[in-house]
């Protein structure tokens, strides 16, 4: 076959694939090819070029082949790497703009939340250090015993469970553990909010029995010791997910003059983006609570340090982050 025959025999399909790939963005042309064929026809007229310059057709077929290829090449990956960028950009976007700001629009949720939350958490700590023996009418005997042999003096690793012996396993059960709260909190907001409050109130409550019970028998430096790296993270991404689960609540409770369907909806949103706030929290924290929080050749100083420091890492985020010059 000489170049004349070569070039009429694969003349439309070449235009055909130029029309597909040239300007995408204005609209296929009728000629153009579809876009499930475009790696197709690619990769034969990759292909095709290779033939032709082993011929050693002429330059001008040469040339048209070659550009075809490029813009075909640039056409396919590059919309490849666009959408990776524009992926990457999102993600940007939430975690430095969108979630902050969402959190501070939602302030009466994530108030709400940290009240009634932290208020029962400390005030339980504080009646179990004045009365010790309350802890009983609290948490059953055998949860106690459990708990205090993970943060007994003396352990290999803080806080780990017979279950978890490594790093990578202790990443996982607390992760299954943290989302589990949090997943918790969310889905209660379906039941009018009283969800929420109930799963929020018995975590606070637990929580609280625990730490004033170890801190009562002389455990304190090792509870305290490997809770503080990551309960910034933890602890906000719980009260994240009791606000997700108050604002679907409170649609419920209170449309306005919307229906309920269409009061949920609107509140799906900025609750969607609180429970995705919460996860990435929770995450954060798991990493912490695994590869840091369990390790006892880290000086309890260091983690206090590190702890206070993730606490007003968190504060600061949302409280300025998301924010335009001068707002």
């Amino acid at each position: 076959m000489n170049e004349i025959e070569f070039e009429a025999r694969h003349n439309a399909e070449w235009a055909q694939l130029h029309a597909a790939v040239a300007a995408p963005k204005k609209g296929a042309a009728p000629e153009a090819a579809p876009a499930d064929e475009v790696p197709k026809r690619f990769r034969r007229a990759v292909a095709q070029l290779a033939l032709a310059r082993d011929r050693q057709y002429r330059t001008s077929l040469l040339d048209r082949l070659h550009a075809l290829v490029m813009t075909t090449h640039l056409a396919v990956h590059g919309a490849r790497a666009q959408r990776g960028r524009g992926i990457l950009a999102e993600l940007h976007r939430f975690v430095f703009e969108t979630l902050p700001r969402c959190v501070r629009g939602e302030w009466p949720f994530v108030l709400a939340a940290t009240v009634t939350f932290f208020g029962p958490m400390l005030g339980i700590l504080a009646a179990i250090l004045w009365h010790p023996d309350f802890v009983y009418y609290l948490v059953s005997p055998e949860q106690l015993s459990m708990v205090q042999s993970m943060y007994a003096p003396g352990n290999d690793r803080v806080g780990a469970g017979r279950e978890a012996d490594t790093d990578v396993a202790m990443f996982g059960f607390y992760i299954a553990n943290n989302v589990q709260i949090d997943l918790q909190c969310i889905a209660g907001g379906i039941f009018f909010g009283l969800g929420t409050l109930f799963f929020l109130l018995y975590n606070a409550v637990f929580i609280g029995a625990i730490a004033g019970h170890l801190t009562g028998i002389g455990y304190g430096a090792t509870f305290w010791g490997f809770v503080t790296g990551h309960s910034a993270f933890e602890l906000t991404g719980v009260v994240l997910s009791g606000a997700a689960g108050l604002r679907i609540g409170h649609a419920l409770v209170a449309p306005g003059r919307r229906t309920r369907a269409a009061a949920l909806r609107e509140a799906g949103r900025p609750a969607a983006v609180l429970a995705y706030g919460a996860a990435m929290l929770t995450t954060a924290a798991a990493v912490i609570e695994a590869f840091w929080s369990s390790r006892v050749s880290i000086p309890l100083e260091l983690k206090v340090i590190f702890g206070l420091s993730m606490f007003m890492v968190t504060f600061a985020y949302f409280a300025f982050g998301g924010r335009s010059r001068g707002s």
